[in-house]
């Protein structure tokens, strides 16, 4: 069974930026072979920068999280891992 791990906000021109950013993080993981999601916050759907807690594909965003999202929404990406936590 597939599950997002090691969840980071980017500030970034673009998604490829976005993506390349994190890879620099090297967050480790147990699937050898893991999915990176990314999103721009704006351009998911029902995601409302005013809210408390937000949906952003596989997660949710709470309190915290969104204070940093809210200091430059416009370059905003929520990016994660999707892995299959068995595949070790």
């Amino acid at each position: 069974m597939r599950h997002p791990t090691n969840t980071r906000i980017i500030f970034a021109d673009s998604a490829e930026q976005a993506r390349a950013q994190y890879r620099k993080l090297q967050s480790p993981t147990r699937d050898p072979h893991p999915t990176l999601e990314c999103f721009k916050v704006l351009e998911v759907e029902d995601f409302d920068l005013n809210a408390s807690f937000n949906f952003v594909g596989e997660i949710s965003v709470g309190p915290q999280v969104m204070e940093i999202i809210r200091q430059d929404p416009e370059r905003a990406y929520v990016l994660y891992y999707m892995e299959d936590i068995n595949a070790a």
